[in-house]
């Protein structure tokens, strides 16, 4: 049996004190890589969106330009420092500023040599950051959130092999398109990373919305959320968690408790269950890429849609 272990680390209460919020991080990481009873560590520890930053894109925030950091950069050096020390791989979100200059939200994979691994792009790219593709400005649960003002949008989707494992990735707002999941599976990935900072009336329907993707791609999905609460600039808002693990089937495998900071789920995925799923719904045979391209040509601005970007 073909099996890989993840440690979904639910992190929150950052700070604007960056080396304080490094040391924490550190530490829930270590507690995350401890052996098991077997003396196996985990193949891959996960962390949520941003996560060696508050969440700072309030649509009235501060300029956080000077938080960003390159990759490889200090901030990958220290965690990657632990990966090497552990003998973890270690995904996490970031505040990315690219050597062209531009600024993303990142998730960055460190293998076990410390090093950051380069992800496959489906365009033949090979970028060191998956980069967030969809960049909402909304305002969820009474938060004004305005990533458009804060970041350039990632590419293209791109995947990542570790292991022997291809893992996908999702940034938060992205895991609502399900155009990169299929992208995902089509390039060869049998695990997506959700990797979120979500709150308010976004709660309601996140294991629901996952299950339906896992469905839909017929994948394992480990999505990492924040948890509890955060306090930035004197306002303090509310991480819902609820990180979990769910079979390719939809089936809910582990979940974190709601509004909690620092709990860890440990999970091992039988990747067999992937090829179970496809073959016993072949749902991509079943595509029909012909309505794909028709949708591509019919997405266009339109004045009767207030929410698409023009």
């Amino acid at each position: 049996m073909a099996t890989t272990t993840v440690a979904l680390v639910q992190a929150g209460g950052m700070t604007d004190d960056l080396a304080g919020n490094l040391a924490a991080l550190s530490e829930l990481i270590t507690a995350a890589a401890a052996p098991d009873a077997s003396g196996a560590v985990p193949d891959l520890i996960v962390l949520p969106e941003l996560c060696t930053t508050p969440y700072f894109c309030g649509g009235d925030g501060a300029d956080r330009a000077d938080w960003a950091q390159p990759v490889p950069g200090p901030t990958t050096g220290t965690i990657g420092a632990l990966a090497r020390e552990l003998g973890c791989a270690i995904a996490f979100g970031m505040f990315e500023r690219s050597p062209e200059g531009a600024f993303h939200n990142s998730v960055v994979v460190l293998g076990t040599d410390g090093q950051p691994v380069r992800w496959d792009g489906a365009d033949g790219s090979t970028p060191p950051a998956y980069r967030k593709l969809s960049l909402p400005r909304s305002v969820v649960g009474g938060v004004s959130i305005d990533e458009q003002r804060y970041f350039s949008p990632g590419s293209v989707p791109a995947t990542v092999e570790l292991g022997g494992v291809r893992f996908g990735c999702v940034i938060c707002y992205d895991r609502s398109f399900p155009e990169y999941w299929a992208v995902a599976r089509t390039l060869g990935a049998t695990v997506m990373l959700a990797v979120v900072s979500s709150l308010g009336t976004r709660e309601t329907l996140f294991l629901a919305e996952l299950q339906t993707r896992a469905l839909e791609s017929q994948m394992w999905v480990v999505a990492v959320n924040r948890g509890g609460p955060e306090t930035l600039d004197g306002s303090t808002v509310d991480y819902f968690g609820l990180s979990c693990v769910i079979a390719p089937d939809g089936t809910i495998v582990a979940q974190a408790p709601a509004h909690r900071t620092g709990p860890v789920l440990r999970c091992t995925l039988d990747l067999d269950a992937v090829t179970a799923a496809r073959t016993g719904l072949p749902l991509g045979r079943d595509r029909r890429p012909d309505v794909l391209r028709l949708l591509a040509d019919l997405t266009a601005p339109t004045a009767d849609d207030p929410g698409r970007a023009a």
